[in-house]
């Protein structure tokens, strides 16, 4: 699958819902994390793109 980085990285401060509203994330993978941790992640392998998201309101995080 195709993944548009540029679009991704315009998209920090976003929250994941939307980020995958928008087709930018092309599967239904949620993002996770361990149970008290601040960030949880989503790692899209087969792409080679790791993506990390503030846990409260799922926000893509601009650094992991």
């Amino acid at each position: 699958m195709t993944i548009n980085v540029n679009r991704l990285i315009e998209s920090i401060g976003v929250a994941y819902q939307e980020i995958y509203e928008r087709g930018l994330i092309p599967y239904k993978s949620q993002p996770s994390g361990f149970s008290g941790a601040d960030k949880i992640e989503l790692d899209m392998k087969k792409e080679g793109v790791y993506l990390s998201f503030l846990r409260e309101g799922r926000i893509l995080n601009s650094c992991a």
